[in-house]
């Protein structure tokens, strides 16, 4: 590429994070997922806050009244809050670190919680982007997914957040079970007239314990198929891409450098906090990564503490080598180096068998996944770590 969509309009302190905060609610239980989350149409943010206060003042790595590089707020489903509470989540936040020099502020938001007195808590707080859950504009796949949105609800949040200046990323989730292509394609027409600067596409994946694998082994539901995905996230590829997207992560596409800025962080290597239940915290060291997790669903509520791992340098810098590689564009390789404390016969061994299945490339200064390879990142994965 002529320019890459990841290089940021100022330079990136050295020692940037990024801060998340999880809040674990949701109006209902989606079939497919398994995050942390609770039910609880009309939660209690108040209780909420009083437990992230509580975790936060208990750690030592939380980097208090420092200022995050990016701020993300996900769930679960951040926007279930009142505007009440949504805005005083958002406050907390602001006071507790300082979000006055933050290059990106997003909150994951459903369609059917978009509504003024919201957007404007959002609009108050600073944030400046917005993730949208509208993962089907189908009417079909919109029930079998479990959402409570229809597709004009989904457009007219899209539309609603624009028009107050938030940056929109659409999220939708593809090769569903009956979704054709030709239903895809206008989809993605639809999502593309909306002027959205950042569209997500996930390929629908069953885990083990969720409400649509008991469904499928009871014969209510269908399983969906890898091929089926594969065509859909190849159709996804051309459709955006032919519209002028930049593909520039597995799952990502952006226009112009309306890239997931926090996201990104995550790929090359930035530290990074999380709070919450199920969060995970990375700090990068010399020596390697410490890793924090923590406890998910009632254990966080009790306030029981986190698991810490340190990986070694050699872990880590393998870790970073199948991370980076999510990038489509890749990195700098003698950047990539420096970061990861290794040197270039390191890099040669350790993408030997990638680079024999043509899933890798290393040249001009670069190295990156091979054109027309990014659906093997889990093969590419196995080869490197």
């Amino acid at each position: 590429m002529s320019s890459s969509p990841l290089e940021p309009a100022a330079p990136v302190p050295p020692d940037a994070f990024g801060l998340y905060v999880h809040v674990p609610y949701c109006a209902r239980a989606c079939p497919y997922c398994d995050f942390d989350f609770r039910v609880d149409p009309r939660p209690d943010g108040g209780a909420l806050l009083e437990a992230l206060r509580r975790e936060v003042l208990g750690r030592d790595d939380a980097r208090l009244g420092q200022s995050p590089y990016t701020i993300y707020v996900g769930g679960g489903t951040p926007s279930v809050l009142s505007a009440e509470d949504l805005g005083a989540l958002l406050a907390w936040i602001s006071s507790t670190w300082s979000a006055r020099a933050c290059a990106e502020w997003t909150v994951e938001c459903n369609p059917e919680h978009i509504d003024p007195a919201r957007l404007e808590s959002l609009q108050r707080a600073g944030v400046h982007r917005i993730s949208l859950g509208v993962q089907s504009l189908d009417p079909v796949g919109l029930r079998q997914l479990g959402r409570a949105h229809d597709p004009d609800q989904a457009c007219e949040a899209v539309e609603a957040a624009q028009r107050l200046g938030l940056a929109v990323s659409v999220d939708l989730i593809v090769g569903w079970p009956g979704q054709t292509t030709e239903g895809l394609r206008a989809e993605l027409q639809r999502v593309m007239s909306l002027g959205a600067s950042h569209v997500s596409i996930y390929a629908l994946t069953i885990e083990p314990g969720t409400p649509w694998e008991r469904l499928a082994e009871r014969g209510v539901r269908r399983l969906p198929q890898v091929d089926d995905a594969a065509d859909a996230l190849e159709c996804c590829a051309a459709v955006l891409g032919g519209a002028g997207f930049v593909h520039y992560e597995v799952a990502s596409y952006a226009r112009g450098p309306a890239y997931a800025v926090h996201n990104t962080g995550y790929w090359l290597g930035r530290d990074y906090v999380g709070v919450g239940p199920s969060a995970a915290s990375a700090q990068h060291r010399g020596d390697g990564v410490a890793r924090r997790a923590n406890p998910r669903g009632a254990d966080w509520w009790a306030g029981e503490g986190a698991s810490v791992e340190v990986l070694d340098s050699e872990s880590a810098a393998r870790e970073a080598l199948w991370l980076s590689l999510r990038l489509l564009e890749g990195v700098e390789i003698d950047g990539f180096l420096r970061r990861v404390h290794r040197d270039r016969a390191w890099l040669d061994a350790r993408t030997a068998r990638a680079r024999a299945r043509g899933n890798i490339t290393l040249d001009g200064g670069r190295m990156r996944v091979a054109a027309g390879r990014w659906m093997h990142h889990d093969d590419i994965a196995a080869d490197v770590l």
